[in-house]
């Protein structure tokens, strides 16, 4: 579980700028959405709202920048050419960049922090947060690492220690080295490391799945919860069903897409392959399994006015309709696993009345199971029903162009209040301010 995530001196964020899922006191519905966290407790839904250009996609931007950053291992793989320190205040540009999160994992709160000036860290530390005093693991400022004696294990000693400086560039992670390198020596460190690659994972409006057809042909529960929720989202399609054919190389010559995901799953068995480019329209796999080389291509199923079902490509439906079948993996992911799942614009091509009932089953779910945050446009979301006060939050620029993030909570709400309403009536903030029309003889 995400708990908090603080970003400083990076795209819009200029002073330290903290989100969290922590309930507010004066927040007491829906009891099922708290999640114990060891010491600390965290909300399982957020929803961040803002108007266009006010920061909430930085926010998810500033989040996947860290994931990535473990992932690579280092900052030049992720780093841009573009400036990422606060561009408005001049002061700004001499400045660190810093970005910490706090989780909890395998029964443990971790907070790590990470500072760097362009492709160099300037300080790296992982802390083990307890409810009176943190625990530090390990701390990096410059030159100088220091990993708590205590922690180390299986053969590592203080010479180990001391050669960090030496194996570690300026632009690499701690945290990706120990944990890509020294998984089992460094357990603390691993399971850290571990939560990024395993559990966090980022939605931008332009990620596509892809797999879809693989999971509904593999995973009886994935189908299953697809098939009962198509039919109550009422897009014409009954249900989703795989079309699956045996391939080879050749018979995909003259399909330079099909070929090149042929030959990629003939070196990962068992792992679904895209089939990609201007050739296909459909959404389609390709897979090694069992000896065999199947295509499968996913197809919707339809009712004529006589009740007779017949097959069609995914290519015929709307955009709406693909982004829900895209969006099946990650409800399914969230009902069954304990991930973090970050979405922006959660609503792009969804119908309101759609992504409010995906949302609100969500909300409804007895048994904890994964964490969904996300940005949105869409206020039919604001409601009680769904979400409790703490889960709503609001991005907008202050003077200066910088995001401030805050809750729904830091305001007095009554359980009935219609907090739509007071959102699009500016009560909140978060929404954009026009200029009168008249003046612009519009």
């Amino acid at each position: 579980m995400l708990l908090r995530f603080i970003a400083e001196n990076i795209f819009s964020f200029k002073d330290s700028t903290e989100f969290n899922t922590f309930p507010s006191s004066k927040s007491h519905s829906h009891d099922n959405h708290k999640i114990a966290c060891s010491h600390a407790t965290a909300l399982r839904l957020a929803a961040i709202y803002g108007a266009n250009g006010a920061g909430k996609s930085n926010l998810l931007a500033a989040i996947d920048f860290l994931r990535n950053a473990v992932l690579s291992g280092n900052l030049d793989s992720v780093r841009q050419n573009d400036v990422l320190a606060f561009r408005f205040d001049p002061d700004c540009l001499d400045k660190p960049c810093g970005l910490a999160i706090e989780f909890f994992v395998n029964g443990k709160v971790f907070y790590y922090h990470l500072e760097f000036k362009g492709r160099g860290v300037v300080l790296e530390e992982l802390l083990l947060s307890k409810k009176t005093k943190d625990v530090e693991v390990f701390h990096r400022e410059g030159d100088d690492i220091r990993l708590r004696g205590e922690m180390l294990s299986k053969g590592l000693n203080e010479k180990f220690i001391d050669a960090l400086d030496r194996l570690v560039r300026p632009d690499m992670l701690l945290l990706s080295f120990l944990g890509q390198y020294y998984p089992s020596e460094l357990e603390l460190v691993t399971e850290a490391y571990s939560w990024f690659v395993n559990q966090l994972r980022v939605v931008l409006p332009d990620t596509i799945s892809g797999h879809v057809p693989h999971f509904l042909d593999s995973f009886a529960e994935f189908k299953e919860l697809v098939n009962e929720t198509i039919p109550e989202l009422k897009t014409g399609i009954s249900f989703l069903d795989v079309d699956k054919t045996v391939v080879s190389e050749e018979s995909a010559k003259g399909n330079p897409a099909l070929l090149a995901a042929i030959r990629e799953a003939r070196k990962n068995p068992g792992e679904p392959q895209i089939v990609e480019g201007e050739t296909t329209t459909e959404v389609s796999n390709v897979v090694f399994e069992n000896g065999q080389m199947w295509q499968k291509t996913l197809v919707s199923v339809h009712k004529d006015i006589n009740g007779n079902s017949y097959s069609a490509p995914i290519s015929i439906e709307s955009d709406g309709t693909k982004r829900l079948i895209e969006y099946m993996p990650l409800f399914f992911a969230i009902t069954h696993n304990n991930g973090v799942y970050v979405v922006d614009e959660i609503e792009r091509s969804v119908h309101p009345i759609m992504i409010k009932r995906i949302v609100q089953k969500i909300s409804e779910m007895e048994r904890p199971g994964g964490q969904l945050i996300f940005t949105t446009h869409e206020s039919g979301l604001l409601d009680q029903d769904i979400f409790r006060p703490d889960e709503i939050w609001f991005a907008q620029k202050d003077s200066e162009q910088a995001t401030k993030l805050y809750p729904l909570s830091d305001f007095n709400i009554h359980k009935t209040a219609n907090i739509e309403n007071g959102y699009l009536a500016g009560r909140y903030g978060g929404i954009p301010f026009l200029s009168n029309l008249k003046d612009l003889h519009w």
